[in-house]
């Protein structure tokens, strides 16, 4: 009886330690997944503003939402077929709006809506990712050095936009803070990027749970 007491305690130890580290790596492995999403999202982000076309009247704009007291901010740009429009089998410029969509379960989906500028075709939704709790989108305005909530002035630009991300499970919100470059022509009519006013523009995206999640692109 005591051999099989014994026996009992050891087979119970080693099933609690087997089912914690399965549940840690479990945990470890969506986390990794979680974060590489949204490293890419804010890397897709990164490349639209860079890229926003020449000096191209409201190419970047946004408008701030609250739903339930939670975020639900749009942001706008310009752009042709390609990685901005998410699809090369297009033509012309579109208008892209990214935001918060509620599903019919109550869910918060991340995604971007397409609209032609012309208005011809319908806008049509194009899903990124779910589980999203918030959205937030902020403009730097450079001249009154402060965060705006919203940009309308289709004549100029903002000199960095900050944006932040809440993700289910985590309480806390990713933040990246983006550059937006601001073009100008030179003598032969052909655009080049000018730098922008504020020194030590960076892409910044960190998780304040998760430390190690801290990027720098200069």
């Amino acid at each position: 009886m005591l051999a099989v007491l014994v026996l009992a305690l050891v087979s119970l130890s080693v099933y609690r330690f087997v089912e914690t580290t399965l549940t840690a790596v479990q945990i470890s492995t969506v986390s990794e997944r979680e974060r590489a999403l949204t490293t890419a999202f804010f890397g897709y982000l990164r490349g639209q503003i860079l890229t926003l076309p020449g000096t191209r009247a409201g190419a970047l704009t946004g408008e701030p939402h609250r739903f339930s007291e939670v975020s639900s901010d749009e942001l706008r740009w310009i752009c042709g077929p390609g990685s901005g429009l998410l699809t090369r089998h297009a033509t012309g410029e579109w208008l892209v709006t990214m935001t918060l969509k509620e599903l019919k379960n109550g869910e918060q989906e991340l995604g971007v809506r397409r609209q032609d500028i012309e208005g011809k075709r319908d806008a049509a939704w194009l899903p990124l990712f779910r589980g999203v709790r918030g959205f937030e989108v902020r403009y730097y305005e450079p001249t009154r050095k402060e965060w705006l909530e919203k940009w309308t002035d289709p004549q100029s630009r903002p000199a960095l936009v900050r944006i932040k991300l809440w993700r289910d499970p985590s309480p806390e919100a990713y933040e990246v803070v983006l550059p937006v470059p601001v073009m100008t022509k030179t003598a032969d009519g052909s655009q080049q990027p000018a730098s922008n006013q504020l020194p030590g523009s960076l892409w910044k995206a960190s998780d304040t749970q998760n430390p190690n999640l801290n990027l720098q692109i200069q």
